[in-house]
């Protein structure tokens, strides 16, 4: 007797034989990456990575544009920059600079004039105390062109890495903008010793991993190797900048890095991670945004040094070949017991969807789990094609059904305003094809709120329905009444001729005049009138103009005393 195995404990009695044969040699073979390299994932270390490197760059730098920005707003730094011909002013803006000296992690600061061009500054050793002032920027001067390039843009903050030969220094300067209200006074801030900067917090020893700080350009601001510092980037034309292409060996690599740069404009707590090559080595970019000073910091990670995969080509040949047999064996089995029934039931299922049939034999195909499958979908199937039909019918009678409300007055009946509009699109369209002509009536209820105030409301609707049961027996079948909106009513006449217009106006204007159709809560006739004004289309016209010519009509018929139609 064969036993009937069903479709769960095949693929457990295969997978356990194929186990048994070829997981022993190798996990033998992968053991020795579970403490090593592989158990890390590059690219979640290289996000991490990034993020910590974010924070730590920012730390220092937002402390000191923090007080950088205290500089600039003192009361004592604008008086003296809207006069600083003034001793007194000066004399107080210096202390006030002095106190704000020591706060910077450097001790040192600056503050430029824009009036005089002053530049006064002192250091951490406070050599220049009593010699604040310690030159004159020139506008024409190429070394002052930072100080004119960043006040003529109106940049609020500015980051600039510059060799400032007066000073004899190299520095990452931190300048803000002295201003009050728009107005802008001048430049003030402190810098960081650029050596030091990148020793203390862009470089760590940590082996493979190398850091750099890009501005929104993309030229290079801060790294290890200085001849790459693209220094007083303000100042220059973008050809003339050093920028991260000079770092990656493919133009294609800094072109994603400058893709990643733009993605990160909206999605700032983003790390993207992006290969590149340099000096011929595979590396990974950690790529994050720096928004509060627009710059963009890049973690380089090593993957030679970080992941060295060439230590492990023979564990890794071993366990692909392993691998590779124990797949073939599975697919195999795989492919008859599941694969070609899942994929039949695959073909079936995507053209129910497209509405076809369900092949007759599907639930004969397979065997075990596989085939109940198929006749379930089978059953299925059945069952939702009979209910998508009914459905579907149902849905087109309340769709129909829909249609026709949107283009109903409620009260009275008739067709309403958007429903009349649509018509009379369309018979503008029509007439503009085909030739001819049709005529429409604008009618107004003669002081309708006097039947409301001496009547009521109710009264008031009574008198609508009236009047729109009215026309409707004057107008011919293939003519069009509608409510227009509150006590207007419109009637499209097509085919028309003038005589026919004002015929129709005529013969409305009189029935609704002689009619008792309304009455009040005593039984009593309520008097009515109307007045009308009609038009005949001219060739050319839209159906604003011909509006137009009907509502002039109408204030015609309301001059000459109502009750009356006017053509």
């Amino acid at each position: 007797m064969t036993l009937q195995l069903n479709l769960r404990v095949r693929f457990f009695l295969i997978a356990a034989l194929l186990f048994l044969v070829f997981a022993v040699p190798a996990w033998l073979a992968i053991r020795s990456l579970v403490d090593g390299v592989m158990e890390q994932w590059v690219v979640r270390y290289a996000e991490q990575q990034a993020r910590y490197d974010r924070t730590r760059v920012l730390r220092p730098i937002v402390r000191e544009i923090s007080l950088a920005r205290q500089l600039a707003s003192s009361a004592a730094t604008i008086d003296f920059a809207h006069d600083p011909s003034n001793a007194a002013l000066e004399a107080r803006a210096i202390a006030d600079m002095e106190n704000l000296r020591l706060s910077f992690s450097d001790q040192s600061y600056f503050v430029a004039l824009l009036r005089n061009g002053r530049y006064y500054h002192n250091n951490r050793a406070g050599e220049f105390a009593g010699q604040q002032h310690r030159y004159t920027l020139d506008p024409n001067a190429p070394k002052d062109s930072w100080f004119y390039g960043q006040v003529g843009q109106a940049l609020d903050l500015h980051l600039n890495v510059n060799l400032d030969k007066s000073l004899g220094v190299t520095k990452l300067w931190i300048n803000v903008l002295i201003r009050d209200g728009k107005e802008v006074l001048g430049l003030a801030g402190t810098g960081f010793d650029l050596t030091e900067f990148i020793e203390d917090v862009v470089e760590q020893a940590t082996p493979g991993v190398t850091r750099l700080l890009i501005d929104q350009a993309g030229a290079i601001q801060i790294y290890r190797d200085q001849s790459l510092i693209d220094f007083s980037s303000i100042s220059k034309s973008s050809d003339e900048q050093k920028k991260i292409d000079l770092i990656f060996d493919h133009p294609s690599d800094a072109a994603a890095v400058r893709a990643g740069m733009h993605e990160l404009l909206t999605s700032t707590d983003k790390v993207i991670t992006i290969p590149v090559q340099m000096g011929g080595r595979r590396y990974l970019v950690g790529l994050a945004r720096l928004e509060s000073i627009d710059w963009y910091e890049i973690t380089l990670l090593d993957l030679a040094v970080l992941m060295p995969f060439s230590q492990f080509k023979v564990v890794l040949g071993v366990y692909a070949v392993a691998m590779a047999v124990m797949l073939l064996l599975f697919s195999l089995a795989m492919n008859h017991y599941v694969i070609r029934p899942i994929g039949r039931l695959d073909r079936a299922m995507a053209n129910f969807e497209k509405g076809d049939g369900v092949p007759s034999d599907l639930a004969d195909f397979g065997t075990g789990e596989i085939r109940r499958l198929m006749q379930r979908f089978a059953e299925l199937a059945e069952v939702v094609t009979e209910a998508r039909l009914n459905l579907e019918s149902k849905v087109l009678q309340r769709t129909l059904e829909l249609e026709r409300l949107t283009k109903i007055d409620v009260l009275t009946g008739i067709m309403n305003r958007r429903g009349m509009t649509e018509r009379l699109e369309a018979e503008c369209e029509r007439t503009a094809r085909e030739g001819g002509r049709f005529g429409i009536l604008v009618i107004d209820v003669d002081w309708f709120k006097g039947i409301n105030d001496k009547y009521g409301h109710v009264a008031g609707d009574h008198v609508l329905k009236a009047i729109a049961g009215l026309i409707e027996g004057e107008v011919r079948p293939y003519d069009v009444a509608s409510r227009w909106g509150g006590d207007e009513f419109l009637v499209m006449i097509s085919p028309a001729d003038q005589a026919t217009v004002d015929s129709l106006g005529t013969r409305i204007c009189a029935a609704v005049g002689d009619s008792q159709a309304a009455l009040d809560d005593k039984g009593a006739p309520v008097p009515i009138s109307l007045s009308i004004g009609g038009h005949l289309s001219m060739p050319g016209e839209d159906v604003n103009a011909i509006l137009m010519h009907a509502d002039q009509a109408l204030y015609q018929a309301k001059r000459a005393g109502r009750g009356t139609y006017q053509p």
